[in-house]
């Protein structure tokens, strides 16, 4: 599978930009093999959505960090080249989070779809969720375990976890000023949940 079908089509361009054509090109094929293979042995745990997940940007990420880390060269560089190429495509989905962020009526919006998006992409199979909060005031929700972790786990790089959290930290911001993300840590980053907070503005103290 190439990176084409995922967030990163533009990995090869990247690894030809940052690193030359010659290793550029080599990096780019086994990071494609080494996805393939992740891929041919994925648990999908029989649905559709942890299979998007997977395929789309859990194993790409991981294929990617993985493969930097192979190369004597630039193995030191694995997490911040992954976090670069994580980083393009955050941004785009944050550009498309805008939208409804500079609507007067973003956060009543967002809170009609929220729930039912939520619940539906991020299925049971995948993440332990608990709804806590769900009004004019607040839309807070937690995250007891995580399949993006328990992903990381299973190929021993769990230090590098926490650019998945980044992808929260930048995508959900887009919202702003509507609608205001705010969480205490995650999971990855040493906390025993992963809390989601999406604040109204108007009712911020």
């Amino acid at each position: 599978m190439g990176f084409d079908k995922t967030f990163f089509p533009y990995f090869n361009k990247f690894c030809i930009d940052k690193l030359g054509p010659d290793i550029g090109k080599v990096v780019n094929v086994e990071a494609e093999n080494k996805l393939s293979h992740m891929i041919k042995e994925a648990d999908y745990r029989n649905n559709k959505y942890i299979r998007w997940h997977m395929d789309a940007n859990m194993l790409p990420s991981i294929a990617i960090y993985l493969t930097f880390k192979r190369f004597p060269s630039i193995a030191y560089k694995a997490y911040e080249y992954t976090d670069e190429v994580l980083q393009i495509a955050r941004l785009k989905s944050q550009k498309k989070n805008q939208l409804i962020g500079r609507l007067p009526f973003g956060y009543f919006a967002f809170r009609l779809f929220c729930k039912s998006i939520v619940t539906k992409q991020y299925p049971e199979q995948g993440w332990d969720m608990q709804w806590i909060q769900n009004d004019k005031n607040e839309i807070h929700f937690n995250m007891k375990s995580c399949i993006y972790f328990e992903t990381t786990e299973k190929y021993n790089c769990t230090e590098m976890c926490p650019l998945f959290c980044a992808n929260d930290d930048v995508i959900l911001s887009g919202y702003k000023p509507q609608i205001v993300f705010e969480r205490s840590g995650t999971i990855a980053r040493g906390q025993d949940i992963c809390d989601f907070h999406f604040k109204n503005h108007k009712y911020i103290k």
